[in-house]
């Protein structure tokens, strides 16, 4: 997972061969705001997820994806300025 601040976007790659995944932002101060945002594969294995709506401060991007029974996931924290 690789955060771009100054584009205000989060990319990642997945496995081709995922049938579903999900991103979500999280504030350590205030679970309330979580932010989730469903994954639809496509035929590039790299994703891009705008992060213009999140608000300034710390986040916690959680991204979940499957294959099959196999359950994933990956966490990034970024700071959104």
């Amino acid at each position: 997972m690789t955060f771009e601040p100054t584009q205000k976007q989060l990319a990642f790659v997945l496995p081709a061969s995922i049938r579903k995944a999900e991103l979500t932002f999280t504030r350590r101060s205030d679970t309330a705001e979580d932010v989730y945002v469903p994954i639809q594969p496509g035929p590039k294995p790299r994703q891009v997820v705008s992060t213009a709506q999140l608000a300034k401060g710390t986040w916690l991007a959680q991204l979940n994806w499957s294959e099959g029974r196999l359950h994933y996931y990956h966490e990034k924290v970024i700071v959104v300025v």
